[in-house]
């Protein structure tokens, strides 16, 4: 593992800290290139600014709640986020929420807005995962297998390379014909199996919510039905539409 960057003097760099840094750029060019038909540039970056907060803050919290024991004897490393702790699912929650009241006061198509940032979400968390695997958090469990790294699986590269493919398979949807929201559903429910599997190789402690799972676990089933319900009812309506 290779947490540091560098230091200079009594400041340290942190890789996982500028990882993150890179994932939110390359996500934020990647939105702004796309986003001429939903919003300018320049009100792309003003609403990654505070996404940026809101996801901080979101990811920041479901890490402390699921890590309370921690955290609650040693409070003053709550903001240390640099270092590492960060749960992606809060993240993207807050975000969701926030996005909703955002485009409903700027009277903004969400749905458009969500099938662009789908991609960058994708493209900016393969490199969240890169840092992750560099901070040495999120790691997997003990194996012998051909892919071993410190004799653990690295499921950090895993998630990281499934996401690098989920970014590449949705900026082809998107360049395509699609219905509005459709590259997003197709990010939530590819994502959720993604994550879903990560977990099961994962050695940290994850946690238990309902059926033995973990938060992460639980939270993709719901993302996963939901999204396929969303497929389902397209579907439905789309032979509806071609018997009239």
């Amino acid at each position: 593992m290779f947490p540091e960057l560098f230091s200079i003097g009594p400041i340290t760099v942190y890789t996982y800290g500028v990882l993150v840094a890179l994932g939110f750029l390359a996500g934020t060019y990647y939105a702004a290139a796309n986003s001429k038909d939903v919003m300018s540039k320049q009100q792309v970056y003003d609403f990654i600014f505070y996404v940026i907060l809101v996801g901080l803050i979101g990811a920041r919290l479901l890490y402390v709640l699921t890590n309370f024991s921690y955290y609650s004897d040693n409070p003053l490393e709550i903001l240390q986020i640099w270092k590492g702790g960060l749960v992606y699912y809060g993240g993207f929650i807050c975000v969701l929420l926030f996005a909703f009241f955002y485009c409903r006061n700027k009277k903004t198509n969400i749905l458009k807005l969500a099938d662009i940032f789908a991609p960058a979400l994708a493209l900016g968390h393969f490199f969240g995962r890169i840092g992750c695997f560099f901070s040495g958090c999120c790691y997997g469990k003990n194996t012998d297998c051909f892919l071993a790294v410190s004799g653990r699986h690295p499921t950090q590269l895993y998630e990281a390379f499934g996401n690098l493919l989920i970014f590449f398979l949705l900026n082809k949807i998107l360049k395509s014909s699609h219905k509005k929201g459709y590259v997003f559903a197709w990010y939530m429910f590819l994502y959720s199996i993604l994550r879903f599997f990560i977990e099961i190789f994962r050695g940290d402690d994850r946690g238990t919510f309902f059926l033995g799972m973990s938060p992460a676990q639980n939270i993709s089933i719901i993302i996963f039905l939901i999204t396929l319900v969303i497929f389902i009812k397209g579907y439905e309506d789309g032979k509806n539409n071609n018997r009239k």
